[in-house]
């Protein structure tokens, strides 16, 4: 399986600062929600494959937090 999903990145704060939503419209909406949109990078597109829903579990809580993902 696949999951698709859009990324703006803080542009001075950590990746864990970072806001993530389903649609690009929905991640820019949340930049302007949440904070001023010169604090963010623009939204990037982002996918990875995964096996099954214990292959995702895996790779969300495996070490560094994510190992493969994006």
């Amino acid at each position: 399986m696949k999951m698709t999903y859009w990324i703006a990145e803080s542009a001075e704060g950590d990746k864990t600062d970072a806001i993530i939503a389903r649609t690009k419209h929905d991640c820019e909406q949340k930049v302007l929600a949440y904070a001023s949109p010169s604090e963010y990078r623009q939204p990037v597109k982002k996918s990875f494959l995964y096996e099954d829903a214990f292959d995702l579990f895996e790779m969300a809580t495996a070490k560094d937090g994510g190992r493969g993902m994006g």
